[in-house]
């Protein structure tokens, strides 16, 4: 018998046994019920979501015979015989997307059924037609015979031509869910007696990424081996970053272990995974970890913010510039974890930490085992501190220093890109310079994560400010709505700032009164912030 790979041997014949997509099925079910159908119908959605075989037992359904309660029967003449029929047109338009196929097609809608209800026309990857194609199908899509029904399936709906959706009824597939897809595969492992693992079913759902025709696939491939299909099969096949290496890196990562950083992401690199693959994992794991793990808020936090680092670092792959090479700059670069560094202890103590870590956080080292160039200040940097930058951003500001500042600015960014520091220039898009004085400079982002990244590596940034223009200065960050706000209370109030606040005098200690009551009397109970 000739062997069927078992998405074509496992494809839903009837509305039955389709996967997913409920919210198509039960529409297109009451039309054939109430006799109140479309002429042309829009499949749209990702690949192996169902749109073609939906199609088919659409069409394999209008036919029946015997099709009362929306489903096909299996057992009539029509359904029967519905793989060899004439009347179900399929067309792939990559392949006949010319006006001459089209026109072709014009002249048979005119010829009835040979033996059904409806001549269906099934036209797959429609969006392919050329545009004289389309305007020679455009008048037979309007007003097409009675007898005549058009489904065309796409995944890319944009590029079809408002005048023909306009003349279509749409249908939105979506990736199919997890519980279904998982309950169909098992189905179909019992069914072919596969022997696998539970975490190995998981991780081939994971890969399929919603789609059952890549995991029907897979499972295809995997059987091939032989015996207990495991996942380390599974990772050894399709070159998918294992759980353990993912622990190793999010330990190195809480530990600020740099070495165990850097040897995970060669070994992955050495795999052949492509980087983005590697970058899906790994903030798929990260958002597990907020999910399932029992974390502290401050690292729930972090991990956002790693997140967000490492997707504005995609913008900056490219083929020159070898993308591992900046994700591994990128993690080991920064403090994620503060105070969570071991780098300094000797390795057997590393070592010994990390292996008693749990899933949740490591114990905080003593700050002063944590001596960073770039860290260092973050960690010292109180609320007080962040008010007097503000302060002293707008006293004795003006627009000439904020002019002859945007011009150093700008060569600092120019000196970024010609050092390919990407994890500075990732972190500087959508900034906007605001008020400038002789030392500080307050800026705006339009997304509070963004400002809040830029506030914990402030002092990253001013030191490399300084190595490009040999200018010290003071930065401080606020997110737009409230630089609006602010401003207009600075305008309201500016006899407040005229003292310039020495941030070396102000203490580190929360609970100093003094200092409260200073920065109570300059700002008030609020942050101010200046044109």
């Amino acid at each position: 018998m000739e062997y069927k790979v078992l998405y074509r041997k496992y494809r839903p014949t009837n509305f039955n046994e389709l996967v997913g997509q409920n919210n198509v099925k039960d529409v297109l079910i009451n039309s054939i019920k109430t006799n109140k159908l479309a002429h042309a119908y829009i499949f749209t959605g990702p690949r192996g979501t169902g749109k073609t075989s939906t199609a088919k037992i659409f069409a394999k359904t209008l036919n029946c015979l015997n099709n009362s309660n929306g489903i096909s029967c299996e057992e009539c003449e029509s359904c029967k015989n519905f793989k060899e029929s004439p009347d179900i047109i399929e067309i792939d338009a990559a392949s006949n997307n010319g006006v001459e196929e089209i026109r072709t097609l014009r002249e048979n809608v005119k010829i009835y059924p040979y033996n059904s209800k409806y001549k269906v026309y099934i036209i797959d990857e429609v969006h392919m037609l050329s545009n004289s194609a389309w305007n020679a199908l455009l008048k037979t899509l309007e007003e097409p015979p009675k007898h005549v029904i058009f489904i065309l399936a796409t995944t890319e709906v944009n590029k079809i031509p408002i005048t023909v959706m306009s003349r279509c009824q749409r249908f939105d597939f979506f990736k199919i869910p997890t519980s279904e897809m998982l309950e169909r595969l098992k189905y179909i492992i019992k069914a072919e007696k596969i022997e696998i693992d539970d975490e190995a079913l998981q991780a081939i759902v994971r890969l399929s990424n919603g789609c059952l025709r890549d995991a029907l696939s897979d499972l295809d491939q995997v059987s091939k081996i032989g015996g207990k299909i495991t996942l380390s099969n599974i990772e050894n096949v399709f070159g998918i970053v294992s759980k353990k290496e993912l622990d190793t890196l999010f330990t190195g990562l809480q530990a600020g272990n740099k070495k165990i950083i850097s040897e995970v992401i060669d070994a992955i690199e050495e795999k052949g995974i492509t980087v983005l693959t590697f970058i899906n994992e790994f903030i798929n794991y990260l958002i597990d970890k907020v999910i399932n793990d029992n974390l502290t808020y401050e690292n729930t936090n972090n991990i956002k913010i790693l997140i967000e680092k490492i997707n504005k670092l995609i913008i900056y792959f490219n083929p020159i510039v070898n993308p591992y090479s900046l994700l591994k700059i990128e993690l080991i670069s920064y403090n994620y974890f503060p105070g969570n560094n071991l780098e300094d202890k000797p390795e057997e103590k590393t070592e010994q930490n990390l292996s008693s870590l749990d899933s949740t956080i490591i114990k905080k080292t003593d700050e002063s085992e944590v001596k960073n160039e770039y860290s260092e200040n973050i960690h010292k940097m109180s609320s007080n501190v962040k008010l007097a930058r503000i302060n002293n951003s707008f006293y004795n500001a003006s627009k000439i220093k904020k002019k002859n500042f945007t011009e150093n600015w700008n060569k600092f960014i120019k000196y970024l890109e010609l050092h390919n520091n990407y994890s500075i220039l990732g972190m500087l898009n959508n900034i906007e310079i605001q008020v400038v004085s002789d030392m500080n400079a307050i800026f705006s982002f339009k997304n509070e994560s963004d400002s809040l990244i830029f506030n914990n590596q402030v002092s990253f940034v001013e030191v490399e400010y300084k190595r490009a223009t040999d200018e010290e200065m003071s930065f401080i960050s606020l997110v737009e709505s409230e630089w609006l706000e602010k401003k207009q209370e600075y305008i309201a109030n500016k006899e407040k700032y005229n003292n310039y606040i020495d941030e070396k005098k102000i203490e580190i200690d929360e609970n100093d009164n003094n200092i409260e009551n200073l920065a109570e009397e300059i700002f008030g109970n609020d942050i101010i912030e200046i044109r």
